[in-house]
């Protein structure tokens, strides 16, 4: 079984970059993950990577692809279920059956928005759904915007957003919310966001597009609809890392803990991305931590003297 120099693990702009960087360092490299964009094919309006003026997230997945097809990095289309240690290299072992051998692992994948898990959701992904207002902000000018989320993110996007919507509504299922104090107040600052607590998402209504959210009071449980043309899911992401489970420290949102290396608590693994504790969830600042990872996997190989 051949041994890579290093295996990267997920095809998000956190992998992808790693990748690119890896290969241009001349490293044995083997990326495992079942699309390559990863939550950038999830993003219609791409307006802050530098460079990229296509806008289309599954353009930019199309570029992240052509690049890694010149530079002949060799792709797995599975995932990994398993890292295990052996010796001085690690074995992945990949929800199909097959199984990697190699002396370094960046790990970028196991991050995903969580869902409302509400009827018209997957329908109108896209299409008046959105999970990033950061990417998408532009597209709510002279609209009615609902934000759903009670943390820092939902108050970052309303307060965005309140400079280009008609209204947005915040909506968040309890009376307390998690977000800091300051974000708060100057959310309730904007005269054109009105904060609806105590009520959950039902069903997203429309036609071709978005056009009212049913809601519910968790006090009186009388149900309502509210018109807005876009929606911003903000209540969190899932970080699944059962493939590194007990191999490295995480935080207690589950985030793979790195130093400003991209290095673990486990010596040979790196992470990138939105899986790690790092700050700011943008595809850009994924791409940067992704190519410091492989640079530092790089230099990590050269002092054990295991490269060639």
């Amino acid at each position: 079984m051949e041994t890579y120099d290093v295996i990267i693990i997920g095809g998000g702009p956190a992998g992808v970059s790693a990748a690119i960087y890896a290969k241009r360092k001349l490293l044995r490299t083997v990326l495992v993950s079942k699309d390559i964009g990863g939550q950038a094919l999830l993003t219609t309006n791409i307006e802050n990577y530098p460079g990229f003026v296509e806008k289309s997230g599954m353009k930019l997945a199309e570029f992240f692809e052509q690049q890694l097809k010149e530079l002949e990095v060799e792709i797995v289309e599975d995932a990994v279920k398993e890292i295990r240690i052996e010796g001085n290299s690690f074995r992945a072992i990949c929800e199909e059956g097959r199984e990697l051998v190699g002396k370094s692992v960046i790990a970028t994948g196991g991050s995903s928005h969580r869902k409302l898990n509400v009827p018209g959701e997957d329908e109108f992904f896209g299409r008046g759904v959105y999970v990033c207002a950061t990417c998408d902000a532009p597209l709510t000018k002279n609209k009615m915007v609902a934000v759903v989320g009670g943390g820092n993110a939902a108050f970052q996007s309303a307060d965005l957003l309140a400079r280009y919507a008609t209204k947005v509504y915040l909506i968040h299922r309890r009376s307390e919310f998690r977000a800091d104090g300051i974000l708060v107040s100057r959310v309730k600052g904007h005269n054109n966001v009105e904060i609806i607590t105590n009520a959950e998402v039902r069903e997203i209504r429309g036609k071709d597009r978005v056009e009212s959210l049913l809601l519910e009071s968790l006090e009186s449980r009388q149900v309502f609809e509210l018109p807005v043309q876009r929606i911003f899911i903000e209540i969190g992401r899932e970080i699944r890392l059962d493939y590194m489970k007990g191999l490295v420290i995480t935080n207690e949102h589950g985030q793979v803990i790195v130093d400003r290396l991209q290095r673990t608590s486990c010596e040979g693994i790196f992470a990138a991305g939105e899986i790690t504790d790092l700050p700011y969830g943008q595809a850009i600042i994924s791409a940067g931590q992704g190519a410091v990872a492989a640079l530092a996997a790089f230099d990590y190989l050269s002092e054990k003297r295991v490269l060639g």
